[in-house]
């Protein structure tokens, strides 16, 4: 376990050694959670770029089911 401190405004630094065990880096962005009192769940939010390497080929392209949608619903306008 680490001690951080809170500092006047608010700011919270979390020290490097827990940051590298949760492979959080500079610039990315966390979630922050209270979690019952005295506690706060901070995690990682996936960037975008790593959601969609991670997604590529698994989903039909977006176009397509965006055009299934449509033709789905000019069928319920027409039933």
């Amino acid at each position: 376990m680490t001690l951080a401190k809170v500092g006047k405004r608010g700011g919270l630094v979390i020290p490097s050694e827990e940051r590298r065990k949760a492979r959080i880096d500079e610039g990315d962005r966390v979630e922050v959670h209270a979690s019952g009192r005295g506690f706060l769940v901070v995690r990682k939010v996936p960037r975008i770029e790593d959601v969609r390497k991670k997604l590529s080929g698994k989903l039909p392209q977006w176009s397509k089911l965006e055009g299934q949608a449509d033709e789905l619903l000019e069928k319920e306008a027409q039933d």
